[in-house]
């Protein structure tokens, strides 16, 4: 059977629009930066006493994202999603709870993949210093210290976000100092099984904000930062220069409404798979728009088939796929395609540098011009 969906987009418009949590509280994205809607339903039912962050991974391997919630000065909570993938449920699984025994009390923590092994790994700061743990569990987290990936930084207290800045493979990270109010950018300069963190002033703001959330906020296949914290001062940062080299431009507006007045830490997710404000164009050029995934959830390989008619008879080509936090995971070059020619790519889940990507929703987008049509592909291991 064919899953077929046919959406067109204008070109200003995300892959997968991202929501945000604010500590527990959540705020919906309609795909433009800074129209944010509160959506309570979404909240991760915790009482906070301090500063709060929440991170989102799929722990149990069932298709949809658990959380783990950091109250500043306590234990890491974990919370099961028991909802869907498009409308979260959540409770409390205390069985799943980190209290590693480095730390009496954790400050910050972060889901990042740094190993290509297809799962989170977990990044807990308390004082200086940043560690990391691997997940060895399956469907029950099972964390292990992974020794020499530490970051140490000479001022305590450190919040966090990581990303690929440059487009290498290799997840970099920005982190707030709190006690003196600074951001500083880390390079990795490793490789994909042990990450080597190297400070990159180059890429670090003009002005500082509060803990960031990394995340392409404007659909645009960078990086933006998105900050919180409850200070005046707290803004957010386009990125306008390259996807190998961030360029960054202030946009206070992209802010949610209580970024400046609650004290609690943002995390950027798609947390609902809406793919970002679906909806047609009706001034689109192109006609008879065909894109085919099959099969479909896949487990191995899958082909994606496409074809289109465009006024001017042909156009370049080019399909991507994204992972549900509208990071790139697989880019297949650009071709020039005539009018109502069918052509084909095969996805066998891996990535751009060969490893394999975890189970759980992707999505395909295939660009002709400035037009997109996107279509989610379902990857089972």
């Amino acid at each position: 059977m064919f899953i077929f969906a046919i959406i067109i987009f204008t070109p200003d418009i995300s892959i997968a629009d991202l929501d945000v949590y604010m500590g527990c509280n959540c705020w919906e994205s309609n795909g433009t930066p800074g129209n944010w809607q509160r959506k309570t339903i979404w909240d991760i039912p915790f009482s906070a006493s301090g500063y709060v962050h929440s991170s989102f991974c799929d722990l149990d391997n069932d298709g949809d994202m658990d959380a783990y919630v950091t109250d500043d000065g306590s234990s890491i909570m974990a919370f099961e999603n028991i909802g869907s993938t498009t409308a979260p449920v959540w409770q409390r699984k205390s069985i799943w709870d980190f209290s590693p025994s480095q730390f009496s009390q954790v400050y910050y923590a972060d889901f990042v993949e740094i190993n290509g092994d297809g799962k989170c790994e977990l990044a807990v700061s308390k004082g200086t210093v940043i560690k990391f743990y691997v997940n060895t569990g399956t469907t029950t987290p099972v964390w292990t210290i992974a020794p020499g990936w530490d970051i140490t930084i000479s001022d305590g207290n450190l919040a966090y976000s990581f990303g690929d800045l440059n487009n290498d493979g290799l997840k970099d990270v920005v982190v707030r100092l709190w006690n003196i109010c600074i951001l500083k950018v880390f390079e990795n300069i490793g490789s994909d099984t042990v990450p080597v963190w190297q400070e990159k002033s180059a890429w670090k703001p003009s002005k500082d904000t509060d803990p960031p959330a990394l995340g392409d906020l404007d659909g645009d296949n960078d990086l933006d930062i998105l900050g919180g914290g409850g200070a005046s001062w707290v803004t957010a940062y386009e990125n306008t220069g390259t996807i190998n080299s961030p360029v960054w431009t202030e946009r206070s507006n992209w802010l949610t409404p209580d970024a400046r007045t609650s004290c609690v830490y943002p995390e950027l997710i798609d947390i609902d798979n809406d793919g970002a404000g679906i909806e047609e164009n009706p001034q689109s050029a192109i006609h008879n728009p065909k894109l085919t995934i099959y099969p479909n959830p896949f487990v191995e390989n899958t082909i994606i088939s496409y074809s289109y008619s465009v006024l001017g008879g042909s156009s370049t080509v080019e399909i991507a796929i994204y992972d549900i936090s509208g990071k790139l995971v697989k880019y297949f070059p650009m071709t020039q395609l005539s009018n109502n020619q069918r052509t084909r790519v095969i996805w066998d889940g891996t990535d751009n540098f060969g490893g394999k990507v975890k189970s759980g929703i992707y999505f395909c987008k295939l660009r002709v011009g400035n037009h997109y049509i996107i279509d989610k592909i379902t990857l089972l291991r």
